[in-house]
C-alpha cells in the first residue's frame, strides 16, 4: 500500500516540474537560484539602399558653326537611368553645359525630359553658343539628381565649334575738308572707321588695299595711295602707307574675337579702329575733288 502510494505521489511532482519546464518558470526559477542570466534581447537595424542614376549615354553632336554676330541654338538629347525607376529621377535637376578651359560656360539648367522606357528616361537640351566663342573642342557636361538626392554627372563627350572669320565696319565712305597744297597729316573727318569682328578668329593680320584717287575733272590729276597713311591708335600720319593696288598689312593692327558691343579701347572687345590720314598732296594738282570712283572703293581685309 505504501509502495502505490509513493509511486502515485512522484508522477505527480515529476508532471508539475515538466509543466514548469515548459513554461521557462524552471528556468527562471534556476537563473534565481544560480544569479546567471538565462535570456537576452537584441536591436535589429536593416539599412535598404537606394539605386542611384546612371547617365549612360550622351547625343554625339556635329561640329557646329557659329552664326555671325549672334548665338547658335545646339540641341541634343541625353539618357538617365535609375534602377528604382524612372519616377526617381528629380526631372528639375536635369542640367547641360558645355565647357572649356579659359571661356565662359556656356549652360541650359533646365534639360526638358521627352520619354520614358524600363528605368531610363530621355531628356533634351538646348545651350546657345555665342558667335565669339573660341573654336575648337568643347566638353559636355550633364549631370541629374533623383528623388533621394543622389547625384551624377557625365563628361566625357565632346564637340567641336567651328571657326568663322567675318567682320563689318562703319563707315564705309571717308572724307576730307578744307584740303589745300599746303596741307600735310590731315586725318579723315570722319575717323576712325571702327572694324567688328562678327566671328570667332583672333584676327592677327589687317590688310588694306588701296588705290590712287583721280580727279573727277581732270582726270589725269591724281592724289596717289602713298599719300596716305593708316594707322590703328592716332589720326596722326605715323602709321602704315598706303600703295597702289596693292594689299598692305596694317603692322598695328589686331582684333581679338569677343564682344563686340563693348568699347573697343578695353583691347577685347572684338573692336578694332582704323585712322586714315593724308600726309601731303601733290603740289602740281589742281582744285576739285579726287574720288576712288575710277579705280574702286579701299578693301580691308582681316586674313
Amino acid at each position: 500500500m505504501k509502495r502505490g502510494y509513493l509511486f502515485f505521489i512522484l508522477t505527480i511532482f515529476a508532471v508539475f516540474i515538466i509543466s514548469f519546464a515548459s513554461a521557462n518558470i524552471f528556468s527562471d526559477l534556476w537563473g534565481k537560484v544560480t544569479g546567471k542570466a538565462t535570456s537576452g534581447t537584441t536591436a535589429l537595424n536593416i539599412t535598404v539602399q537606394s539605386n542611384p542614376p546612371t547617365i549612360p549615354y550622351v547625343d554625339a553632336i556635329s561640329a557646329a558653326n557659329p552664326t555671325e554676330s549672334g548665338t547658335k541654338a545646339i540641341q541634343f538629347n541625353f539618357t538617365a537611368s535609375d534602377g528604382n525607376g524612372p519616377s526617381y529621377l528629380n526631372d528639375t535637376t536635369a542640367k547641360a553645359s558645355f565647357q572649356m578651359a579659359g571661356q565662359a560656360t556656356r549652360s541650359n539648367t533646365s534639360c526638358l525630359p521627352y520619354a520614358a522606357v524600363g528605368n531610363n528616361k530621355n531628356y533634351t537640351c538646348t545651350i546657345y553658343m555665342w558667335y565669339f566663342d573660341k573654336p575648337g573642342s568643347w566638353t559636355i557636361n550633364v549631370s541629374i539628381q533623383d528623388t533621394l538626392g543622389n547625384y551624377v554627372e557625365n563628361s566625357t563627350t565632346t564637340f567641336t565649334y567651328n571657326t568663322l572669320t567675318s567682320m563689318t565696319m562703319s563707315p564705309t565712305s571717308l572724307t576730307w575738308s578744307a584740303i589745300t597744297l599746303a596741307s600735310s597729316n590731315i586725318g579723315s573727318s570722319n575717323n576712325p572707321i571702327i572694324i567688328n569682328n562678327t566671328g570667332n578668329k583672333q584676327i592677327s593680320n589687317i590688310n588694306i588695299t588701296a588705290y590712287d584717287l583721280r580727279g573727277e575733272t581732270t582726270q589725269t590729276q591724281y592724289i596717289y595711295a602713298n599719300n596716305l597713311s593708316v594707322d590703328n591708335v592716332t589720326a596722326g600720319c605715323s602709321g602704315t602707307s598706303m600703295l597702289n593696288a596693292t594689299s598692305i598689312n596694317v603692322t598695328t593692327a589686331w582684333i581679338y574675337s569677343g564682344n563686340n558691343t563693348l568699347n573697343y579701347n578695353n583691347g577685347t572687345s572684338g573692336q578694332e579702329p582704323l585712322y586714315f590720314c593724308l600726309k601731303g598732296v601733290p603740289q602740281s594738282i589742281s582744285s576739285q575733288s579726287y574720288s576712288s570712283a575710277a579705280y574702286g572703293s579701299w578693301t580691308v581685309m582681316m586674313i
